[in-house]
């Protein structure tokens, strides 16, 4: 999952925690090799979706795009995105 915006190209990858006991997305820019900008981490527990921004000032359309991908992508296929 890209995101071409202002010249930048961001990646969305989708992993697993055991540990935590859910699912994430992690949103970085693309060609670097520092930290990612944002998790998004859906618990298999509370059944929450948590927001973690790692960077300041990223601009508000990455950030909804990585909420729109971390809702269709982490969310169970019975859970209503809108509840969230």
């Amino acid at each position: 999952m890209i995101l071409e915006y202002k010249g930048k190209t961001y990646r969305c990858v989708v992993g697993s925690d055991v540990i935590r006991d859910g699912m994430y997305i992690e949103v970085s820019i693309d060609g670097d090799d520092s930290d990612p900008l944002i998790e998004i981490f859906y618990s298999d527990v509370t059944h929450d979706l948590s927001v973690t921004v790692f960077q300041p000032d990223i601009a508000l359309a990455v950030l909804e795009w990585a909420i729109s991908v971390a809702r269709e992508r982490l969310l169970p296929s019975s859970a209503d995105a809108s509840d969230l």
